[in-house]
């Protein structure tokens, strides 16, 4: 009668480290594709510098425009641990704004921003 092979009993005697091991594999497999796909999407002509549409978070605008978070909370008045999830239809509202000149004040922003960096 042969033997199993020894990574067989291996994996039996360890089953519960295996298990994690796969788990965590998996995590880090998710976690880096969806790095890749934002990187991916955000990077393509169409989705940066977009125009401010409702459905949008403060995080979506923030990646569009190439913004560091507290630039991002600056612009819509957002403090840090403030409510989460909000919209640019919530934030217009809050401001007694339309989203068109919440898009120009986040452009005006932007550009600002990028100004100040290449000096």
């Amino acid at each position: 009668m042969s033997r199993p092979h020894p990574i067989w009993s291996f994996l039996r005697n360890h089953l519960g480290v295996f298990a994690i091991l796969i788990i965590a594999c998996a995590a880090g497999l998710w976690f880096a594709a969806d790095i890749f796909l934002d990187f991916l999407y955000f990077n393509d002509p169409r989705h940066q510098d977009e125009a401010l549409k409702a459905w949008m978070t403060p995080r979506y605008v923030g990646m569009s425009y190439d913004l560091p978070r507290p630039v991002v909370g600056e612009i819509f008045g957002l403090t840090e641990g403030g409510p989460r999830g909000m919209t640019m239809r919530m934030i217009a509202a809050e401001q007694n704004m339309s989203l068109d000149a919440l898009t120009d004040k986040v452009r005006a922003a932007a550009e600002a921003f990028r100004t100040e960096i290449q000096k």
